[in-house]
């Protein structure tokens, strides 16, 4: 091969590689993102409702004594770009050093519609259970005496919230 063959054959790769390496994205950080075209966007209310409604029936089924808790947007892409999912951070009383991450992870799954575990391609730490796409990760939480719990809906809300702040929705998860 001339040495011009081979700038040339270098180029190509250069630009092959300049234009193909962004297309790969991070799909696999999203597996709840319709990738089925027939799978309809969430609204903002759809989404919210989809963790808020969750987290409800698992502060129910485990008789849970909630402290706090947050909802926010995260993104489900390493670029900070739409699809965006909700999230609601619990907070929960739990005896000094005693993790009862089993247990309530086990009532939840009990209930209706929850299994345990997360969907499918999704291998989190911890106890998990899901309900469709939407699961939970229950854990110890930042002091002795807390728990917590992570409630993460499906990827599929294509508005734009990267300046979206969290909001603190103690009230509404534990009045109903």
């Amino acid at each position: 091969m001339t040495l011009t063959n081979r700038r040339r054959t270098a180029a190509a790769l250069a630009v092959l590689t300049t234009v193909v390496a962004p297309m790969g994205g991070c799909s696999s950080m999203s597996p709840s993102q319709p990738e089925n075209p027939a799978v309809a966007p969430l609204t903002d209310d759809e989404s919210r409702g989809q963790v808020v409604d969750a987290a409800k029936e698992i502060v129910r089924a485990a008789g849970l004594d909630i402290t706090y808790a947050n909802l926010q947007w995260e993104w489900c892409n390493d670029q900070g770009e739409p699809p965006f999912r909700t999230k609601v951070e619990l907070a929960f009383v739990t005896p000094a050093g005693e993790d009862r991450s089993a247990q309530i992870a086990a009532s939840v799954a009990a209930q209706p519609g929850w299994e345990s575990g997360p969907p499918p391609g999704y291998v989190p730490a911890g106890d998990v259970v899901h309900k469709g796409g939407v699961w939970a990760s229950i854990g110890p939480g930042n002091n002795p005496e807390r728990g917590g719990i992570q409630i993460y809906g499906e990827c599929r809300n294509f508005n734009d919230h990267r300046d979206t702040d969290g909001v603190e929705i103690t009230h509404e998860i534990r009045g109903g």
